[in-house]
């Protein structure tokens, strides 16, 4: 794949994460750029434009994706800008009294791509994912794993469409500073390099990890929330994401196993690292409860 070259000096620095930076180009105000951190892989990636592109084919909600580029020591993407764009984290940090509003709006999206089928073949299937990052897990005895890897296989399999990484800092919205929802606005799916075909609950299970389990510090860094608040977050999108059927504890009880399973992949990003937090949660899943 041929990459372009570019001069940072034409781009305005307007965010970070734990990957990379975002800029806004200077010169055409429709163009931002998400460079990545000097040391990360080129493989993902690459692995992020085709998704990205095979996703906007689709017709889900996402910044069109440009071009791969690179300023000669880093390696990143060129997509649509979307002017006046806040993510969920960002406008729940910013109108913290507006919690309960955007943590259902948010929740409302998520089921609209949760309602959405992928062709067979156009992503990869979650389980066979899923099932590589549990074989390579070193925090599970082997019992454990076997028990793991016995709830993953009965997972029914599904065409439903997977963001992979949801959370409340992967969506943006164009609503302004303190304007109603009633107001008309955008939502776009961002970070899609994880998209994939499976249960909806995976999705779920990683909403859970970062408002609920992360700790304080990475919390405040990548969603811009204390605990609390993920919590409060957490339980609104439930009521809203399963209509009032499920009380936050029976939900709880429901995604647990499904958020191990994400925290396998949050494993895989580390290196093979598990925050304690994550590697109390995985080692104490009752896996035969869900046979």
């Amino acid at each position: 794949m041929d990459i372009v070259e570019i001069n940072l000096a034409d781009y305005r620095k307007s965010g970070a994460g734990a990957n990379g930076e975002s800029f806004d180009c200077i010169s055409d105000n429709s163009v931002m750029l998400k460079l990545y951190n000097k040391e990360y892989p080129k493989e993902p990636i690459l692995r992020e434009l085709e998704v990205a592109r095979k996703v906007y084919g689709l017709g889900i909600p996402s910044p069109e994706p440009g071009e791969l580029v690179t300023d000669g020591e880093r390696i990143g993407i060129r997509f649509r800008r979307i002017a006046g764009k806040r993510s969920f984290s960002r406008m729940i940090a910013d109108e913290p009294e507006r919690c309960d509003e955007f943590a259902r709006e948010f929740a409302r999206f998520c089921l609209r791509l949760h309602s959405t089928e992928c062709p067979e073949g156009s992503f990869p299937d979650a389980k066979p994912q899923f099932q590589s990052l549990l074989d390579a897990d070193v925090y599970l005895d082997a019992d454990q794993k076997r028990q793991a890897s016995a709830f993953l296989q009965s997972i029914p399999d599904s065409p439903t469409a997977l963001h992979g990484d949801m959370h409340i800092g992967n969506v943006i919205s164009t609503l302004p500073f303190g304007a109603p929802l009633s107001l008309p606005h955008n939502l776009y799916f961002i970070d899609l390099g994880y998209f994939a075909r499976g249960c909806p609950y995976l999705d779920l299970g990683m909403m859970r990890c970062i408002c609920v389990t992360s700790d304080d510090e990475f919390r405040k860094k990548e969603i811009h929330i204390d605990a609390a608040m993920g919590v409060k977050v957490w339980a609104s999108f439930v009521d809203e994401y399963f209509g009032g059927r499920l009380s936050v504890e029976e939900a709880d009880d429901l995604i647990i196993p499904y958020q191990a399973l994400k925290c396998f992949l949050v494993e895989y990003n580390l290196n093979g690292y598990l925050p304690p937090n994550y590697e109390r949660l995985v080692k104490s899943v009752e896996w035969s409860r869900y046979l």
